[in-house]
């Protein structure tokens, strides 16, 4: 019975290791998707679309933009000319179920019994060690999606919009703006031509 129960502990624990590598091969995913295409740009001016509720925090990622900007060869000027990029930039809460398994714990049972040999009840002892209980339930977690959309406009015509989002677990934007930027900037004046997956390092 030893050795039944050593082999499930052996299995159960493969099973996880197998379970928790697949999990760490679930690496964070950026989806990207832009329309649009323009010529190379070298100077343009930055806007934040529709009404700002947080300026600090809009500076804050204007300075980003002209940052990623700049590695790009983009300079942004403080007056606006033809060309603008607007900006907008947020977090969605979402809320995923997610199947959760726990293992009970496994009592060993031990107990008197009578076997017969040679016509005689002879006492013995048993002992039995039940497999583990399994319970499986599902938990709510909230996930926050992170998003940030680019337009750029010539005059007041946009020729390029580009889209950007990603998952956290938390529901601050400065956790991941700057890799939502970069990503969709690698992009800029190009056409994906459908929404993309792009890994993070």
């Amino acid at each position: 019975m030893a050795t039944i129960t050593r082999g499930a502990g052996i299995i159960r624990a493969l099973s996880l290791l197998a379970l928790f590598s697949l999990l760490l091969g679930c690496a964070p995913k950026v989806y990207v998707s832009t329309i649009g295409e323009s010529e190379a740009i070298s100077s343009l001016c930055l806007q934040r679309a529709g009404k700002s509720a947080n300026p600090l925090l809009d500076r804050y990622v204007e300075g980003i933009l002209k940052t990623s900007l700049g590695k790009r060869g983009v300079r942004v000027a403080d007056t606006c000319g033809e060309e603008v990029l607007e900006y907008d930039y947020g977090v969605t809460p979402r809320q995923v179920y997610v199947p959760r398994i726990v293992y009970g714990s496994s009592d060993v049972m031990t107990f008197l019994a009578y076997r017969l040999e040679e016509g005689k009840a002879v006492p013995e002892i048993y002992t039995v060690i039940p497999p583990p209980a399994t319970y499986y339930y599902t938990d709510v977690e909230t996930l926050y999606v992170h998003w940030i959309v680019l337009k750029l406009k010539r005059g007041k015509q946009p020729v390029w919009i580009g889209e950007a989002s990603v998952e956290s677990y938390t529901p601050d934007i400065r956790a991941r703006i700057g890799v939502l930027t970069e990503k969709l900037l690698d992009y800029f004046g190009r056409d994906t031509g459908r929404m993309i997956e792009v890994k993070i390092e």
